[in-house]
């Protein structure tokens, strides 16, 4: 059989699906179902403007009047609303030159080629998690989504703490929960994991109280202390297109350069979005400009609804050390002495 080759695979038509679709069956946050498929906003993801616009209807509020035949009814209108969401305007390009493929013998073709969707994976699972952090640093969000537990380890008691933010909602709302791998690694050693082995399932994966179970660990270790985040079925909005004016792939060949170079370079638009809170009246988006900084920040976000509404809830807890390796405490080591990294627009 034939080697995979990039020259046959960069068809720009059967690439750019290629991509996406591998990103997307890889993406664990999509694949475990919290996101809805109700936001459908691929449309608004290749017009103008700088964000994404989500009108709503509230729900009927307000107490009935008594019926009898000397007072009018008074006729109550409804309210509306919507969500802002941002837009993410991403390029990304990786290349080779003839002298170092021919020299090294590396398959940089063929790497470059199959491992693109996975790139992409890595950051729209990085823009997710950046808009969790900023979204808990928000003080009205956080006071009714978040338990903070932060002197005690993981344990049931803060999981049933944290899932009671939902209120009469909590046992019909919930179906994946996110942690960093220590904190998975406390859970095993509690015995709060169940395994669960599908028919004709290769592989059997971990479950808690019936939910996925979603280990990252990109989630944010601060302090010795671990923040997990449970997400509800439809919980977060997800939706990715080719720009508009733009070609989604482009083989960008330069026979002079650098004694002869390849580029294949790949640009899409993203939105991902936790249901429920909106872009604060006070941040001015701007295209092609929003960061990582952004996203992390409270005063970038709010919230439009119910906070009840907003179906994923954050817990924080302390880590045990012996399920803490090194390298992790390194990183925690820098958050205490509040070291910070440079900046980066999303995507980079």
């Amino acid at each position: 059989m034939p080697q995979f080759s990039l020259k046959d695979a960069i068809v720009p038509e059967i690439f750019a699906p290629y991509v996406q679709n591998l990103s997307t069956k890889t993406n664990r946050f999509i694949t475990s179902g919290i996101t809805t498929s109700n936001f459908d906003i691929s449309a608004q993801l290749t017009q103008s403007g700088t964000e994404i616009q989500m009108p709503f209807i509230n729900d009927l509020e307000g107490d009935p009047q008594i019926w009898n035949d000397t007072t009018n009814i008074a006729v109550d209108s409804t309210t509306t609303g919507k969500q802002r969401a941002f837009k993410f305007w991403l390029a990304k390009a990786f290349g080779y030159t003839d002298f170092s493929e021919t020299v090294s013998g590396a398959p940089i073709q063929e790497t470059i080629a199959q491992r693109f969707g996975a790139y992409w994976t890595r950051t729209d699972q990085r823009i997710l998690l950046a808009t969790l952090k900023g979204i808990f640093a928000n003080a009205d969000i956080a006071t009714a989504k978040m338990f903070d537990d932060s002197a005690n380890a993981f344990s049931a008691k803060g999981f049933l703490a944290t899932i009671s933010r939902l209120g009469d909602l909590q046992d019909q709302t919930f179906n994946s929960i996110a942690v960093h791998s220590a904190t998975y690694a406390m859970m095993k050693a509690q015995q709060m994991i169940d395994t669960v082995q599908p028919a004709n399932a290769v592989t059997p994966f971990g479950t808690y109280n019936g939910m996925n179970i979603i280990v990252d660990d990109d989630l944010p270790i601060e302090n010795g202390v671990a923040t997990s985040y449970i997400f509800g079925s439809g919980s977060v909005g997800y939706a990715v297109a080719a720009p508009a004016n733009a070609p989604a792939i482009e083989v960008d060949r330069n026979a002079r350069e650098n004694g002869g170079q390849t580029a294949i370079i790949n640009r899409r638009v993203l939105a991902t979005h936790v249901m429920g809170t909106t872009i604060a009246d006070s941040f001015a988006t701007t295209a092609g400009t929003v960061g990582i900084e952004a996203l992390e920040k409270g005063a970038t976000w709010d919230y439009v609804v119910d906070p009840r509404n907003i179906r994923v809830v954050a817990y924080r807890a302390k880590l045990d050390d012996a399920f803490v390796t090194a390298t992790q405490k390194g990183s925690t080591d820098k958050n205490k002495k509040g070291a910070s990294t440079p900046s980066k627009k999303v995507g980079d």
